[in-house]
């Protein structure tokens, strides 16, 4: 059975689909005028997932003893210019039937591209399937001074399960 994570980012998944206004035209309106809208043009890393360090563990046994396990190692969110952004998500996941250790799997990586939406402290990041995102949600989080903020759901075995994630900017990645 495979773990499904739906990230970020992606990290990138949400339930909450509430109807925004379409901030796409006063962005643009507002970049022409020289007002910053959205966060700045940096890095953003992950700091916490869920109020705790990274990396950051999920284990989940089901009905049957399986044991299921997801590991969040790095998440890494490049803001660029033109109100694009770019996800970089390493974790591990690992499966053990009953009775079996749990082996030290390698890690993976995910990387999705895309756009994202600035209205006051919400953003809204859609990502480009063409470019790592296909089958992955759009995001909404918020963010601040040096900060973002961004929920998301995955799956651990039959388990889903919604994570925060705190990014703060740091100016020395990519």
């Amino acid at each position: 059975m495979r773990v499904l994570i739906l990230a970020l980012i992606a990290v990138l998944a949400s339930t909450a689909r509430a109807q925004q206004p379409k901030p796409a035209a006063a962005s643009a309106a507002a970049s022409v005028a020289g007002t910053a809208v959205g966060p700045a043009v940096a890095s953003y890393v992950a700091s916490t997932v869920n109020g705790g360090p990274l990396p950051s563990r999920d284990k989940v046994t089901d009905a049957g003893g399986t044991v299921y396990l997801v590991e969040f190692d790095e998440l890494v969110l490049a803001i660029r210019p033109g109100m694009q952004f770019r996800a970089a998500l390493r974790y591990r996941q690992a499966m053990a039937t009953k009775g079996e250790a749990m082996g030290r799997e390698p890690i993976q990586r995910m990387t999705v591209y895309g756009r994202y939406e600035a209205h006051g402290n919400a953003l809204r990041f859609v990502p480009d399937p063409k470019r790592g995102g296909k089958g992955i949600e759009i995001l909404d989080g918020t963010y601040g001074p040096g900060r973002i903020d961004v929920p998301f759901f995955y799956r651990n075995g039959s388990v889903s399960r919604r994570a925060q994630v705190v990014l703060k900017r740091d100016d020395s990645r990519f």
